[in-house]
């Protein structure tokens, strides 16, 4: 089973993922996703917080899938290892994968193409590599990979 959640920005939304607003979950397996598109928020800070939310996460009997947003920290997630995942580029902590930008994942008998990223409208409020990041919004190496991907694909996907 393929659930889809918007941004859980841990930790201000991420009880959308508690048992009572997701009581379904309880029969759920690692191979049941629940994605989260954009803003996930886990990779922001490593400090209590983040190890809190990180534990409870994964003691979830389901798999996290996640496409960044414009709220992450970039460089965290980038200096991430890059593994191969149903077809895809990812980064992976335990049950926590990283759907990265361009990236297209064959799950379930469907196909998924993956373009996550925003632009902040509060940049101005923030700080570069401390609450902001260039990284937020594609490159246009992430809109070529996409445009390869989506080619190689005959651009049909689910």
């Amino acid at each position: 089973m393929i659930y889809l959640t918007g941004d859980t920005h841990i930790p201000i939304d991420i009880e959308k993922l508690n048992t009572k607003n997701f009581p379904a979950q309880k029969d759920l397996t690692q191979d049941d996703y629940v994605i989260i598109l954009g803003d996930f928020g886990l990779y922001w800070q490593e400090n209590e917080t983040y190890q809190h939310w990180k534990k409870w996460l994964q003691q979830k009997s389901f798999t996290i899938l996640w496409l960044d947003g414009n709220h992450e920290n970039h460089d965290w997630i980038d200096s991430m290892p890059v593994t191969e995942w149903h077809g895809g580029s990812v980064h992976v902590d335990g049950n926590i994968i990283h759907l990265m930008r361009g990236q297209i994942y064959h799950i379930n008998d469907k196909s998924f193409f993956v373009m996550g990223g925003a632009v902040s409208i509060d940049k101005e409020h923030r700080q570069d590599g401390i609450s902001w990041w260039p990284q937020e919004v594609p490159s246009f190496q992430d809109v070529e990979v996409a445009l390869d991907n989506l080619e190689n694909e005959k651009w049909k996907v689910d």
